[in-house]
């Protein structure tokens, strides 16, 4: 630097130092007497309900002087009524009027200084602001004060150095909370200060002198007025929107809009494509529109399509590519003819943007081709936004997709008031009318808007009218959107739609099952059915079953009728009971609910001119089990045939004794015949390959089944409550493919044997089979056995082998042992041994068990657990129950007792958690709090906890471990009720466990951990160790009443991490069981060991 230089920049320095001195002594004369020009922010928790533009969140010892000062008053000026806290009182926790503040404002304004995190109080107004954008679709801005958004991001700079000082005090659990709020806001779109320059000549001073100089609260840069400046316009833009969103008469939009926003940010400065995915009136283009008029002013070009399916076909896609980009680049004239790449003048001016493009209603991927390009067009931060109906149009590599979801209930009486009666609120005499309406919208905007505009004005006697039309004749508007999707499908695509519509809906049947009910030989039904979920005219469960709105089903229905009525040799899907009487060739499907039609009697003949039937369902809904008394399908002279091209037959109440011989059944898929006259199926079993599901439940007539063997693809048998069932043939050993049989109720069926171990049999269910005496069927592959309710007295030997059991069941059986090798079955979680009255010992089991509920075994004298407790650390039980079982040895009670603590300080170790409500029980007979449990009631009804010890803060969770001794109660009931108290403290916790439904005959120790319960305790201790806890008990009755008992006692250990560690490492080396805060325990451990050694000898 030349002298010269450098004597005009001190010179320079020293005005500004002269400056900063006399405007401080000025500051030092007038601290005491600022004030801001806004709302006043102090009000008490009695006021109603407020509304503010802004509330602002900010650290005051960072800004409140300068920055902040100033950004109010600019907000006065705009008359922007801001809420900022400068005079609520600070407690621990926030006050109920600054949560009332966020609830109530517009846009949450974060301002994000060096100091911002050390506030506790700043990083909890900032959870709740995030909570209200995802809950309410609020609108958050972040502003970036002197700090950089990736140490906001990441917690790093002085935001690490806050959380280093938080972490000493606060829980991991809240502490994770913060952070990830804190990610979230700053990955939002808002301003950051370094993008203008602040008090050059005071930096540089500092660089030449390293002298230190601090600016007043009045002596601020140019370029920060212009920051504020920016600010203001935003908020101004953003609560324009919100007013013109009101104003639209809008309802549900904000928390959509917010999540496609979401959707849309990105840390890397990347160009990105999103899609809006959904069915016709789901509400895309509204969705689309908004987030267009919130983010618009952001970006240098911005352009919104609408409409590009009816548009392109009109104008041509030219047209639309030449109005695109005209738009964003200011409305110039630009010459655009071909329908691939931009002139080079153009793409380069564009890479030097950041834009917004919305193109709504794209039907077509080649659409998209035309008028996205590629990534390169587009400058960075670019966004695009599409929405559609076609899933498929969406399958270039975009970085997310949106799916809109259907209003929920309140949300759609909301949209139908306000056009409906133009209000928010309804009348009150039309409160049902208006619920029917809402109801039969399954939550479409579209058509909440055209019945609410239809009604609107109408009186009573109209409405009822015209609910009563809608449900013959669809609405025309609405009907017309949703046949556009219908148009785009090719033939086989809308065969499928119109099968589904018209038959399969409300059957719930699985996409496998559909591709081998649908399948044909020259189109593949997966891809049929992908195509129509792309299209979201169906919906694919996580289960994978398929399902229709019933307003597209509506239109499917109208487009059948339309398509018999053009072209009567077209496919025919009767829905209408009296059309079965002209039935012909064409027909395809045959849908009735017999509960809705007095009487209709068939001819023999009825189905012998329906050779293209696929699918026939005559169905019943409720339980009317003689429905051949009370009127409905009858077959006085019998049938002579059914189609032979049958997929799904589906005949409730079924009224003959087998069907009819010349039904060769070859291409059934599936056959359904509940409630049947059955006695015999066929005469002569046909060749059944197809066959994959057969129902015959609550046939009571039925006496016998056929030979199945040439059924190979059969997978699921229902023979459920078939009462003269005595036997079933043994050709179901043979099925390969057998997954499912269920034979429960089939109070006559004596014997179920098979001489192989199967293979594919997974579900076994025999519950209430009282007459079954022989059972020998075991399958590798087996995964739930129901044996609850038979008479059977043993288990196969081979039962061991059954390694991939998880749930067995053998309540009420007179079973007086289970074989050892039970222990082998080393994926079963749940046992069931309910009211087994003879039985004497239970074997060691599976580590693997979570319950066992062996209440009411009152001949059980001997349990067995694993040999050592280093072994049993392996379990992983969550309940056991031992209710009533009062010849049990003492031994057993022993090793039960050492097995309970074990077992329960894992579960609690497992759960410490501040989340979840996860319960773990155990009960046995007894009548002395565990010795292991810390702190015991002696003469007094309460027991006295000081936590000070087991607090730390490195362990901040607790798990409390209660143990009570229930007395004798002489009546049945149905739950236990603990009322968990502490002193001092108004407020208790209610605890509900099980009982037996019956009397309980003695005293027993009943332990728990109870997450929640620990969870209000944690909340307690952290105000106050020391903790005075009393519990009262009741027992609710059978009829729902509280009785009270009287608890014999109660016992409570409470443990942290470093406890039950140091309780496994004794464990392990066969040391006293006991951790730091549980001495008194250690010296029963050892003697339980040896105890339990002796009787496993």
């Amino acid at each position: 630097m030349t002298y010269s230089n450098s004597f005009r920049v001190f010179d320079r320095i020293k005005r500004v130092i002269f400056v900063c001195v006399l405007l401080a002594a000025i500051d030092n004369n007038n601290s005491n007497n600022s004030s801001y020009p806004v709302t006043d922010f102090a009000y008490d928790n009695d006021s109603p309900q407020i509304k503010f533009d802004v509330f602002v969140s900010f650290r005051g010892t960072d800004i409140r002087q300068d920055f902040l000062s100033h950004l109010i008053e600019a907000f006065s000026q705009r008359h922007i009524n801001a809420f900022v806290d400068n005079k609520v009182v600070r407690g621990d926790g926030m006050s109920e009027a600054l949560i009332r503040a966020i609830e109530g404002s517009s846009i949450s304004l974060i301002i994000f200084s060096q100091d911002y995190a050390s506030s506790h109080w700043c990083l909890s107004e900032l959870v709740k602001i995030v909570e209200c954008r995802k809950k309410n679709g609020q609108i958050v801005l972040p502003v970036f004060y002197k700090v950089d958004p990736a140490h906001v991001r990441h917690q790093k700079g002085t935001y690490e150095h806050a959380f280093a000082k938080h972490q000493i005090r606060y829980s991991l659990t809240t502490m994770q909370i913060w952070r990830t709020a804190l990610t979230e806001a700053a990955n939002l779109a808002g301003f950051h200060s370094s993008t203008f320059r602040y008090a050059v000549e005071v930096m540089l001073f500092h660089q030449l002198f390293g002298m230190c100089l601090i600016l007043t609260p009045f002596l601020w840069h140019r370029d920060e007025a212009e920051f504020i400046k920016e600010i203001v316009k935003c908020v101004l833009s953003r609560l324009n929107q919100v007013q013109q969103g009101k104003s639209k008469g809008l309802v549900g939009v904000g928390k959509r809009i917010a999540h496609v926003e979401s959707l849309l940010q990105s840390e890397e400065p990347d160009v990105r494509i999103m899609g809006i995915w959904g069915m016709g009136g789901i509400g895309k283009t509204t969705i689309a529109q908004e987030v267009y008029d919130k983010l618009c002013f952001e970006y240098e070009g911005c352009c919104f399509l609408a409409n590009i399916r009816e548009e392109s076909g009109r104008l041509g896609i030219i047209s639309l590519k030449k109005k695109l980009f005209s738009t964003l680049l200011g409305g110039e004239d630009l010459k655009i003819d071909t329908p691939n790449g931009l002139p080079q003048y153009i793409e380069r001016r564009l890479r030097r943007m950041k834009v917004l493009i919305i193109l709504d209603d794209v039907n077509d991927s080649d659409q998209l081709e035309v008028l996205a390009g590629t990534h390169d067009w587009f400058g960075s931060g670019s966004r695009i936004i599409i929405t559609t109906r076609d899933k498929q149009v969406l399958a270039r590599e975009f970085a997310s997709i949106y799916e809109v979801e259907a209003l929920n209930f309140d949300e759609s009486l909301r949209l139908f008031n306000l056009n409906a009666f133009k209000q928010n609120h309804l009348e009150s005499e039309y409160h049902e009318l208006s619920k029917k309406v809402v109801n039969y919208a399954k939550g479409i905007p579209l058509v909440l808007k055209v019945l609410g505009h239809l009604l609107h004005g109408k009186d009573k006697e109209t409405w009822e009218s015209q609910l009563e039309r809608l449900k013959k004749v669809q609405n025309k508007k609405v009907h017309d959107i949703i046949k556009l999707s219908y148009n785009d499908l090719d033939r086989d695509e809308k065969k499928i739609f119109l099968d589904i519509a018209c038959f399969f809906d409300g059957l719930n049947l699985k996409v496998k099952h559909m591709n081998f009910l649908l399948k044909d030989h020259d189109y593949s039904v997966v891809a049929g059915l992908e195509r129509l979920k792309d299209k979201a005219l169906i919906s694919v469960s996580q289960e994978n079953g398929v399902s229709m709105h019933n307003i597209i089903q509506e239109t499917a229905w109208q487009i059948a009728r339309e398509e018999s009525i053009e072209n009567p040799r077209s496919q025919i899907r009767l829905l209408d009971p009296e059309d079965i009487y002209h039935g012909d060739e064409a027909i395809r499907s045959i849908v009735i609910n017999l509960s809705r039609i007095k009487q209709l009697q068939l001819n023999p003949q009825v189905f012998a001119r329906m050779s293209k039937l696929h699918f026939l369902d005559f169905y019943s809904k409720g339980s009317c089990s003689c429905l051949g008394d009370q009127g409905g399908l009858y077959l006085p002279q019998g049938l002579e045939s059914l189609s032979n091209e049958l997929r799904y037959l589906r005949w409730t109440h079924y009224p003959l004794e087998s069907l009819p011989s010349k039904f060769s059944a070859e291409n059934l898929v599936e056959l359904n015949l509940p409630n049947s006259r059955l006695k015999k199926l066929w005469q002569e079993a046909p060749d059944l390959v197809n066959l994959r599901v057969l129902i015959l439940h609550s046939s009571t007539r039925l006496k016998e089944l056929p030979n199945l063997s040439k059924a190979t693809n059969l997978k699921v048998i229902d023979l459920r409550f078939c009462v003269r069932l005595t036997s079933v043939h043994s050709s179901i050993f043979s099925l390969r493919n057998i997954e499912k049989l269920y034979l429960g109720g089939c109070l006559s069926l004596r014997s179920l044997r098979s001489n192989v171990h199967l293979d594919s049999l997974r579900y076994l269910s025999l519950y209430g089979c009282m007459s079954l005496k022989d059972f020998s069927v075991t399958s590798k592959n087996m995964v739930k056995l129901n044996l609850e309710l038979t008479g059977i007295k043993q288990l196969p030997s081979s039962f061991g082998l059954q390694s991939n059991l998880q749930k067995l069941r053998l309540a009420y059986t007179y079973i007086d042992h289970l074989p050892t090798s039970i222990k082998h079955l080393t994926r079963l979680r749940h046992l069931d041994l309910r009211y087994c009255r003879e039985l004497l010992t239970l074997p060691e089991l599976p580590a693997s068990l979570e319950t066992l509920d062996a209440r009411g075994c009152i001949s059980l004298e001997t349990v067995t657990f694993p040999s050592t407790a280093g072994e049993q650390l392996k379990e992983n039980k969550k309940r056991v129950a031992f209710w009533n079982c009062l010849k049990l040895d003492e031994p057993s009670l022993t090793a039960i007792e050492l097995n309970a603590q074990i077992n329960m300080m894992k579960f609690a170790h497992q759960h410490f958690s501040l989340f979840g409500d996860a319960q773990s029980t155990y009960v046995y007979p007894g009548s002395k709090v565990p010795e292991w449990l810390v702190h015991k009631t002696t003469d007094d009804d309460f027991v006295i906890i000081d936590l000070s010890s087991v607090l730390s803060p490195h362990s901040s969770h607790i798990g409390f471990i209660f143990g009570f001794v229930v007395p004798e109660v002489p009546f049945g009931g149905s739950a236990l009720e603990f009322k968990i108290s502490t002193s001092g403290e108004g407020s208790h916790i209610n605890v509900y466990m099980d009982r037996p439904r019956h009397r309980i005959t003695s005293d027993h120790v009943y332990l728990m951990y109870d997450q929640a319960c620990s969870r209000y305790l944690n909340g307690l201790a952290k105000h106050e160790p020391r903790l005075k806890i009393k519990v009262a008990l009741a027992s609710r009755t059978l009829t729902s009443k509280y009785v009270p008992l009287k608890l014999r006692a109660f016992g409570i250990s409470a443990i942290n991490t470093t406890d039950f560690l140091s309780f496994v490492q004794k464990v392990k080396f066969g040391d006293n069981v006991s951790n730091n805060s549980e001495s008194r325990s250690a010296k029963n451990f050892e003697e339980r060991i040896s105890l339990k050694e002796r009787k496993d000898h």
